[in-house]
């Protein structure tokens, strides 16, 4: 009486699928009733179901159809989501509610009341606006209000340039810091409020100035500023810092033409390591990797769960309080992801690739990829080391040939190369040389140069 579970039973079978999951009779079992008894056919159903638990122990049939039951739902997801919606839409009631101050903030203890509007300190609602929330939007862009302008230039100085105008992006007001130009910040502000808010415009002239176009090497002319200026608010050199976790790995997409730029749609779900979210759901929810070219649209489309971040995203906001600065590593964590994440995988295979494809010289291969990685040609010493490490990447996979076609295995199926698989060999492009310069390309990839703003 005293507990739930009053008897229990442990059943052990060979089988898989729905006979372990079900208390039903198991197909064989219903098949032996049926010819044990006076029937002369057996039903559609039960054959059905005799075959579909044939195929569940069918290795070879379940690899071929496991990615397309895995296409199959992402499909269906991509349907719901173009489809109609409910969406919660608030609406001003009829009268207004009445609202107090509420004495130290206790819940039922209401002082004075108030209504609508906003602190004198910031300003008035502009004339004839009214004092509703389509009011206060009015109010946010007003030529009178410079601060939703200015704290908007602010961030995008921010984040093209590594550090805003104003250091305490967090903190706009009277407790942060001044801003290290003022004059630069209100010209930048004015500009934008006047070409209509053209966000695109703005960073056109930032990202085109001469600013913006300094060299972050301090060359032996400019040692003196290091000593001068050493947090650099004269912005007498660039900036140098690490890229956030999301343009590395948007960039490494577009050094290997893989990147999807579709605008909009719903969320994709890039590569992450197997059981993710196992833990943190109690497994009752699993992460699969989306097919096809959704894979490679840009990171901003990445699907989040707050209690489990995605596992390439080694900076990132918590999302579980307003954070305005994302905090920049450089932890041991990152070179983990960029040398085994799939994603990087394969785009350095794919890189190599077009490398190959587009010469027969090793040399020329080379710069191929320090073109689209670096946006520059390798001096002497580097193309030499590049050379002598893929000649013994070269001699290792020629002597492990299995492993080299395991190395290029991974990815979309639409990328991996037909002689990965073992149905041919293509002589351009034989397993052992790709999989070096893959292999050389995955280690450009990880150059501080190629992560890193200079």
């Amino acid at each position: 009486g005293s507990h739930n579970l009053g008897a229990f039973r442990i059943s052990l079978t060979d089988r898989a699928g729905k006979a372990v999951r079900s208390l039903d009779k198991a197909p064989l079992q219903k098949l032996a009733e049926s010819l044990n008894s006076s029937q002369d056919k057996i039903d559609s159903g039960l054959r059905n179901e005799l075959l579909q638990q044939f195929l569940i122990d069918d290795i070879a049939y379940q690899r071929v159809k496991q990615p397309l039951t895995q296409a199959q739902a992402q499909l269906s997801e991509f349907k719901s989501a173009a489809g109609d919606k409910r969406v919660m839409v608030l609406s001003e009631r009829p009268e207004a509610r009445k609202s107090h101050v509420l004495l130290r903030g206790v819940w039922d203890a209401r002082g004075e009341e108030v209504g609508t509007g906003v602190p004198p300190v910031l300003g008035t609602l502009p004339k004839d606006a009214p004092s509703n929330r389509l009011g206060l939007a009015q109010w946010l862009v007003n030529r009178k209000n410079p601060l939703t302008a200015r704290v908007t230039t602010n961030h995008l100085w921010r984040l093209i340039m590594g550090k805003g105008l104003v250091r305490t992006a967090e903190d706009f007001g009277v407790q942060g810091e001044l801003p290290t130009h003022p004059q630069l910040l209100d010209w930048l502000a004015a500009d934008l409020m006047e070409n209509n808010w053209d966000l695109k415009g703005l960073i056109r002239k930032i990202v085109t100035s001469a600013t913006y176009r300094q060299s972050s090497d301090l060359g032996e002319d400019k040692r003196n500023l290091l000593e001068q200026d050493p947090e650099n608010r004269l912005l007498a050199r660039a900036e140098r810092y690490r890229m956030p976790a999301w343009m590395i790995r948007d960039s490494a997409l577009v050094a290997s033409q893989l990147l999807d730029t579709t605008i909009g749609g719903p969320p994709v779900r890039p590569y992450q390591p197997i059981g993710v979210w196992a833990d943190i759901t109690m497994g009752r929810f699993k992460y699969s990797p989306s097919q096809g070219n959704a894979q490679f649209r840009r990171t901003v489309y990445a699907f989040w769960r707050r209690s489990a971040a995605p596992a390439f995203l080694f900076d990132n906001a918590k999302r579980r309080v307003c954070q305005v600065k994302t905090p920049i590593t450089n932890t041991p964590l990152q070179a983990l992801t960029l040398m085994n994440d799939l994603t990087y995988l394969e785009a350095s295979r794919v890189l190599a690739q077009n490398a190959i494809t587009s010469s027969a010289l090793i040399e020329e291969q080379i710069k191929f990829i320090f073109q689209h990685l670096l946006s520059r040609n390798p001096n002497a010493e580097e193309l030499n080391i590049v050379q002598i490490q893929l000649k013994e990447l070269e001699t290792f996979y020629r002597s492990h040939p299995d492993q080299a076609k395991r190395y290029l295995r991974h990815g979309q199926p639409e990328t991996i190369p037909k002689f990965a698989s073992g149905s041919f060999l293509d002589k351009q492009q034989e397993a052992p040389q790709l999989a070096a310069l893959s292999s050389i390309t995955s280690m450009l990839m990880n150059l501080d140069e190629t992560i890193t703003r200079e």
